[in-house]
Parts: structure tokens; sequence; C-alpha cells
């Protein structure tokens, strides 16, 4: 038997997902362990090994394939816990950091604070040198000018430095050279180039970029090394893979020469997952969610891809490579509800993470959070929380929300638990607009993917306020993201920049920069174990009309490119350019930047279920019992049904309001809608009233029921 295993560190738990190669899973959560990271790693690959029967080195020596996705990056950034920065620059420009894009993220805010810079000024230190647009020096390299730099740098104690020198993107010998006279004077200090990381004109970003993989590379190489190690000790048969930005993952040597690609690591696998779940109700079209203990991600699938942006920002810093389109809010299960000055409730974006954890995790947090207020309201059972493995305290939820919402607020503790709930949904429900409507998209005719434990517990709500009719609780639902890189390809992306116009395109010049991209990705992916038909090589432009300042992606046709290729690439972007922005001018010059190959091992793709072959049936007889549970719509409290997950059989019909209780997540069913399983795990939900509910009062033998330990 050989398993695929994917590991996604979270905020409050560290999610583990096995495949086998008959497609048969299993789910796990660990408490995340934030101090020492791979510790909830080991520790939930040692259980996890025990549930199968194995000891761990039996169980890692036949895993085929290991993805995880890291954290390191984005917490190093968000918690500025990162070593101090040093930055090499050419002379004259070392405060292209401070002046950024002369832009702000909240442009009509006078009061708007400028985010503290990562490198502190005397620590950004120029060199006489110049690199002219067209690659030739125009100033030759003063080596003595390095040298003071790197003395600076020495009395600084910079931990890491990122190198960024004009146009070196057309011409690196500068770059390399710094590098090189680094290396003399400081030892083994990291040093990040930037026509490595991104070798793309722009100066701000090309510079933050660099800057950020600076900042995170010790971090990340120390932690990623250290797991490597682990793993090997322990006896995985294969080398592991990280999860990626881009949606795609890559050995950890392939990580490590552009750290930033490990920004937002785990939350870009979400999109793949729902983009493979999708297939089950041959969906091409889904908005995915992954609701965890910390964040809320929302993103978009159209036409079967996953979109992806070049303006991704992480603490308002532009990390500069493409990556999956993701919007993130503080609105998870341990987001804390509290009231502003005004007397208003808020809920986040503060979350209690895994330690102390919502109130009822009963490890000493006080403060009320969603799932304190989920609790409250019946949604969740404080019985069947991770499958019965930690029982909550639904005392201690309703307390804190009536000590710190309910009274002052002058409401019962359940009506408290309510607006809890009502605000974050709106907060989650604008989430879901920004990647949809604010594009123009109308999110009516997607399927809702619902992932993250807590994601199936709002989901039907989010999807009556958006206008969704279906919503998908895959099987996976509660580990979505880990999930995701079991199903996700190894991806490597390359860009070069050649600037080219119509309708004289440089043709010759563009063919020989993207064979040699090419060449490029298939030694990379050989290396990393994928060749002939399990590799894919796509080509990209970035297209602009003369005078933009903005590019959008175009694709680049394969093989040897002429006049009619470059014709069929300013076609697309024309297409693109109206779809985005409602216009286009066809009789302007189409000019080109950035060209892009994106290199791709294939994964093995595993059969899935299809609902359509799924016949309804009754599932009054799988009922564990009824639950109190508040619903507006059924006037507040009242009992309703509820389910373990694992025993709802092929083709069940419930009609809302039910709650379907299993072991990494909970799905409430709201009144008026339809529920369906396929007996595998996974469930859809139909938000409209076409399928007319069994008669109120209906008699069903439910047994003896459900404590009500909330109320």
């Amino acid at each position: 038997m050989a398993w695929r295993a994917g590991v996604d560190i979270g905020g409050t738990f560290t999610d583990i997902v096995i495949v086998a190669d008959d497609g048969e899973t299993l789910l796990w959560k660990e408490n995340t362990t934030p101090e020492r990271p791979e510790r909830a790693i080991e520790e939930g690959l040692t259980n996890v090994a025990r549930e199968l029967d194995l000891d761990l080195r039996t169980f890692l020596g036949q895993v085929s394939l290991f993805v995880h996705g890291s954290t390191i990056a984005t917490n190093e950034i968000i918690q500025r816990r990162g070593p101090k920065l040093g930055l090499v620059c050419t002379k004259g420009f070392r405060d292209v950091l401070y002046f950024r894009d002369g832009f702000k993220w909240d442009r009509y805010n006078p009061r708007l604070e400028r985010p503290a810079d990562f490198v502190e000024r005397h620590l950004r230190v120029g060199v006489a040198e110049r690199i002219g647009p067209d690659g030739s020096i125009k100033v030759p390299l003063d080596e003595a000018s390095v040298r003071e730099a790197a003395a600076v740098f020495r009395h600084h104690n910079a931990g890491s430095i990122a190198v960024t020198l004009l146009w070196s993107h057309i011409n690196p010998r500068h770059e390399q050279r710094v590098r090189d006279v680094l290396r003399e004077e400081l030892g083994d200090v990291p040093i990040m180039l930037s026509s490595e990381i991104l070798p793309e004109i722009g100066e701000w970003v090309r510079t933050s970029a660099t800057v950020m993989s600076a900042y995170v590379y010790p971090a990340s190489n120390d932690y990623l090394r250290r797991l490597e190690g682990w793993l090997a000790a322990s006896g995985l048969a294969c080398q592991p893979l990280i999860m990626q930005v881009n949606g795609g993952c890559a050995t950890v040597d392939q990580t490590l020469k552009i750290p930033i690609n490990t920004i937002g690591s785990g939350p870009a696998a979400c999109p793949t997952a729902a983009l493979r779940v999708g297939q089950r109700v041959s969906a091409r079209d889904m908005i995915a969610i992954d609701m965890g203990g910390t964040s809320f991600d929302a993103s978009l699938v159209k036409d079967g891809a996953v979109l992806h942006s070049r303006a991704l920002m992480v603490a308002h810093q532009p990390i500069g490579v493409p990556g999956a389109e993701i919007h993130s809010i503080g609105a998870g299960g341990g987001s804390i509800a509290w009231i502003d000055s005004g007397g208003a409730l808020r809920v986040g974006p503060h979350s209690a993470g895994a330690k102390p954890g919502p109130a009822a995790y009963d490890m000493g947090g006080a403060e009320p959070t969603v799932t304190d207020a989920n609790i409250v309201l019946g949604y969740l059972s404080p019985d069947a929380f991770l499958g019965g493995r930690r029982r909550l305290r639904a005392d201690l939820a309703k307390q804190a929300i009536r000590e710190r919402i309910a009274a002052p607020l002058g409401l019962d503790v359940p009506q408290a638990a309510a607006g809890i709930i009502r605000v974050v949904n709106e907060n989650m429900v604008n989430a879901i607009r920004v990647v949809s409507v604010q594009r123009g998209i109308d999110p009516g005719p997607f399927l809702l993917v619902a992932g993250g434990g807590a994601g199936a517990l709002h989901a039907g709500r989010l999807a009556v306020e958006l206008g969704i009719e279906r919503v998908l609780i895959p099987a996976e639902a509660g580990v979505i993201s880990a999930f995701g890189m079991t199903v996700t390809d190894l991806k490597y992306d390359y860009a070069r920049t050649l600037h080219t116009a119509s309708p004289e395109p440089a043709i010759d010049r563009v063919g020989r920069l993207l064979g040699e991209l090419e060449a490029k990705a298939l030694d990379d992916l050989e290396h990393s174990g994928f060749s002939g038909e399990r590799v894919q090589l796509r080509r990209f432009v970035d297209a602009r009309y003369r005078g933009q300042v903005h590019e959008l992606v175009a694709p680049v046709p394969a093989g040897d490119l002429d006049r009619e290729d470059f014709q069929t690439i300013a076609d697309t972007f024309h297409s693109l350019h109206r779809e985005r922005y409602g216009w286009s001018a066809k009789e302007y010059p189409v000019e080109y930047l950035h060209w892009r190959v994106t290199g791709t091992g294939l994964i093995e793709r595993l059969a899935e279920l299809d609902f359509r072959l799924v016949s309804p049936r009754s599932a009054s007889e799988a009922a564990r019992g009824t639950r109190l549970a508040y619903f507006e719509e059924s006037g507040g409290l009242a009992d309703v049904l509820a389910f373990w997950s694992n025993e709802v059989p092929t083709g069940a019909e419930i009609f809302g309001p039910a709650l379907i209780d299993g072991a990494t997540t909970t799905i409430v069913v709201f009144p008026g809608q339809r529920l369906l399983a396929d007996g595998k795990g996974s469930f859809l939900i139909e938000t409209g009233t076409k399928h007319p509910a069994p008669a109120a009062g209906e008699p069903i033998d439910v047994g003896e029921g459900i404590p009500r330990e909330a109320m």
C-alpha cells in the first residue's frame, strides 16, 4: 500500500490528510505547536501511523508523496520576528522601499499609518555602479564600496542581506559580483539577489520581493532543513515537497532559492482542492472558502482554472511572484468577539489561537469566540468535537459570552451568540465579494465549496446571502488545504524581461529566450523526478497597451513563434482587457514585458465519486437524536435532528434545520435547505425551497436525543 500525505499547519490545528492508492482517506487534526511547528507534525504523523496499525517508520516508508504547507514565512513577516536585514542598492536609490509606488492601499484615509520598513535606513547602503536599460555597463562596479557596505552590515550584525541593483534583471553581472564580495567579507550570511528572486521590471516590487525573501530565508531554511532531516531519519521514502503560493509544490532546495514562494503556501492549496472536488458535481465555476481557527480564505475557480495574480501583498508589501488569488481576513473559529468604543459588536481580526484557544477549550481562554457562539447556539456539539477526541466546555463558552458580550449589551446569551455569528458571517460575505462581485462576477451561479473546520457551520447561511444555490461540503472539508496538497502538481515558474511591441515584435529574440526558460524548466523538473508525459510546459507574457502601467498575463502558443502567433497573442490580450476593464483598443500597439514559462510535474489523478449517480432516499433512520439549536426562521430555540456524518447512507436526503456532526467539521443545514449525501462523507446542500420538506410535526423516531449542554 502506498500513501500520499498532505500536511498543513494552521493557527489552531495542524491538518494531516493521508490518501491511499485506492482513494481511501484518513483525516487527522493535531494541536498546532507555535513555538516548534514541526512538533505537531511529528506527533500527528505518529498518531496517524497508530490509526493505521503501523509504526511510524513502516508508515513513512510507504509514503510516495509528502507535501507540506508551511506558515513559517508568513508568520515571520506578519509578526516581524525575522533577522536584521541589510540592503545593497545602486547609489542614490536606497529609498525605493520608502517611496513605494506613491499610492496608499486606503488612499482616502488621511490618517493611514505608513507601515514600518523591513530594512532600517542606515542598513540600506548604496554602491557605486550603473547598468543601463539595455544591459550595458554605464558605470563599472566599485568593489571598494561593496566592502564598505559589508563593514556596515558586520557592525550592525545583519543576519541576512538583499541585493537589488538597477536593471539587474537585464544584466545580473554586478549583483553576482556583489554577492561574491559580500561572501568574502561576511562568510555564510544569507544573500538574496533580485535578478534571481524576481527578474522583472519595477524597482519597488522587485526590491520588496527580494527583501521579503531575505527576511524569511533564515527561519524557513532552519525549519525546512530540520523537518527534512527528521522525516529522512524517520524513514520517509520520498523527498518532501513544499506548497507554493502559485498553487503548485516544489522541492525544499527549489523552495529555498525563492523563499517568498512560501508566503500563504497553505491557503494556496484550497482552490486546487476545490477544483478537484468540484468534479463530483461536474462544476467548473466555484468559490472556495477555508474557515479555520484563525482566518477565513476565499478564492475563485473560473472555467476550471484557479485565478492567479501578480499583485499579492502581505503586511502591505508586494511579494511580486505570481500566486493563487486568495483574499484572507481574520475570521475563524478562534476569532474573538468584542465591543468597540462606540458600543458596537465586532468579531476579529484577533484570534485566541491554539493556546489558550476559545473559552470552551478550557485552556485558560476567557475571551468569547466564534466557536463559543456556535456551541451556545447548539450548532457545534461539545461531545462530538474532533470525533469525540476532545470534549468542549459549553458552560465556559456561555460564561464568556455572558460576561463580555451579553451583559454589556443587555442581551440574553443566545441573542448575543447569534449576534456574533451574524457579524462574522457578514465579514465573510464581504470577503467573498472581494473575489467575485468586485471583479464584476456574479457569485450566484457558482458552486460554494466549504472547507476548514468551521466552514460548513456557516456556508449555508453565506450562500443564501450571496444568492448561491449549491454548497458542496467534501469529505475532506475540515482539512481541505491539506487535501489539496495531496492532489496538487509540482510547479516551477520562470520569467525573463524582454521589452518588445507590436506591430514589429522581436520574434527571434523572444523565441530564444523562451527556449532557454523551457530548457531550465525541463532540467529542474527532471532533477525533481518528472520527465516525459508527466511534464507540461506553458508560456505566458505580461502585456499592456503603450502608456499603461499595469499588465495582463496572456498565454503564448507553444513551438516556434511567427507573426501569426503574435497576432493571436495580441487578440487574446484585447479580449482579456475587455473582459477585465470593459473596453479594448485593437488599433493601439501592444507592449510585451516579461516572458514566462511554467513547468509542471503532473501528479497521478485518482477517481472521483459523481453525485449524479446518487439516488435520494430517506435518512431518518440515521439520526442520532435531537439537539436544541437556534434558528431565527424557527423563532429561536428548537429541537433539530442531528446525525453522525459517517453514518449517513448514500443518497440520504435531509431537510433543514438539521446538524451533521463529523470528526473534522460540523454541517448546519438551515431551514428551507436540502442536503444530499454521497455515502462517502461528501454532502451537497441546495439552498432553495424547490424540494418540499416533510410536513411539520411528522413523527420521526430519533431515540433518546442528545444532551442540551449549551443552553
